[in-house]
């Protein structure tokens, strides 16, 4: 079975995925360091997403284990959406300074 498509990644491939350093992973990293209180609030605010996530965790019997493991849900819940809002703050500066991309909104409004 041939590929149509050619299998090099583009540049957004190897920035989310290359094991390489590249401005966008440092722009990401860069941008969660400089918020990384929203994910201590979030932790707060995840307490329910993090309940419902371990409630059908089979063979968690002892309440220190769940609250761990709630504990653990919280953590990887507030990372998750800190992620989403680096992505949401750098990506769209780097898809216009790397393609000459912008946002339509942005387009219609000069």
């Amino acid at each position: 079975m041939e590929r149509d498509a050619d299998p090099t990644p583009n540049e957004l491939q190897k920035a989310l995925l290359g094991y390489e350093a590249h401005p966008l992973e440092d722009a990401l990293i860069e941008w969660t360091r400089a918020h990384w209180s929203m994910a201590a609030r979030g932790m707060v605010y995840a307490r329910k997403e993090a309940a419902d996530t371990v409630e059908g965790a089979s063979g968690v019997r002892d309440h220190d284990l769940k609250v761990v493991l709630e504990t653990a849900a919280r953590v990887s819940i507030a990372e998750r959406e800190l992620l989403c809002r680096a992505i949401a703050a750098e990506l769209p500066r780097w898809l216009e300074q790397t393609y000459g991309l912008v946002p339509k909104d942005l387009e219609t409004a000069e």
